[in-house]
């Protein structure tokens, strides 16, 4: 290629750039000088390459290899985040109690807990002392132990809470059962939390009274968006934050301690009276 664009270049030279002929009688050889090989250069670098290569803009193609040709990983997050916002909208709208006799009876257990913790209760005990203070002051309450069998998903467990059963709304109708627990957020808890699981775990109440058909709901929300919190961190989904092991925690077959122990009983009896009295001089 080279030798042929030697011979074509030549035939470019005009006369006045050759070199004299080196004797007389001599054949004329013509030889390339300086400014020719200059011109020779120039000629192959526009014909040759740049006649191959394309300029950037103008129908180029570049390399696409650190892009990925796609856009994918931000069209997972705008789904993830979509998917965030969807559950903490379901969220609100079930983490509030349901009627009327609900959102007293949350305030009557709100007061004993904080009642309790005030007086140095340990965590473990706070459990029996607000079931305690709830039969004293006239609620049919006692704290329920859930227990169920291991299964290919996830480990045998049990867990305790306190159920109360409200009086029937009707002559004909049956008691109300309503489920209280003193620490339902903690149970969603996980590691490495994402930003938007985060934000939606402060929506989850510190303390849970309803039926057992809003916690369904609302146990089935926040453990699926626990799973894609892991699941975008890469970490695997433990069996004990599995949605069907959370359910099982309130809606298993359960024992009742039909009453509580009479110390306790009488303890939060006369620790409720003396919070009235306190009200009454203070008033």
């Amino acid at each position: 290629m080279l030798k042929r664009l030697f011979d074509r270049q030549l035939l470019r030279i005009s006369p006045a750039e050759r070199l004299p002929s080196a004797g007389a009688g001599e054949k004329d050889e013509a030889e390339p000088s300086s400014v020719c090989l200059d011109g020779m250069v120039r000629s192959f670098l526009e014909d040759g390459v740049g006649a191959g290569a394309e300029k950037p803009g103008h129908g180029g193609r570049y390399c696409n290899c650190f892009h990925g040709g796609d856009n994918s990983d931000d069209e997972e997050d705008e789904e993830a985040a979509a998917a965030a916002s969807d559950v903490a909208e379901t969220i609100k709208g079930l983490v509030h109690c349901a009627t009327l006799r609900e959102r007293n009876l949350l305030a009557d257990v709100c007061a004993h807990l904080e009642r309790h913790r005030a007086a140095g209760a340990r965590r473990r005990d706070l459990l029996r002392l607000v079931a305690a203070s709830l039969l004293a002051t006239g609620h049919d309450a006692a704290v329920c132990v859930s227990r169920w069998d291991k299964s290919a998903s996830h480990p045998a467990g049990e867990h305790a809470y306190i159920d109360v059963l409200l009086p029937a709304a009707s002559d004909r109708g049956a008691p109300e059962r309503v489920l209280v627990d003193v620490d339902f957020r903690s149970a969603f808890e996980v590691a490495r939390p994402t930003n938007a699981y985060r934000s939606l775990l402060q929506r989850l109440p510190a303390v849970f009274v309803g039926k057992d058909d809003r916690l369904r709901l609302l146990v089935a929300a926040a453990a699926d968006a626990a799973r894609a919190s892991l699941k975008k961190r890469g970490l695997h989904l433990p069996p004990w934050r599995k949605p069907e092991y959370m359910r099982a925690k309130w809606l298993s077959p359960y024992d009742r301690e039909r009453e509580a122990p009479a110390a306790e009983v009488a303890a939060s009896a006369a620790a409720a009276s003396e919070v009235g009295v306190e009200g009454t001089a203070a008033a």
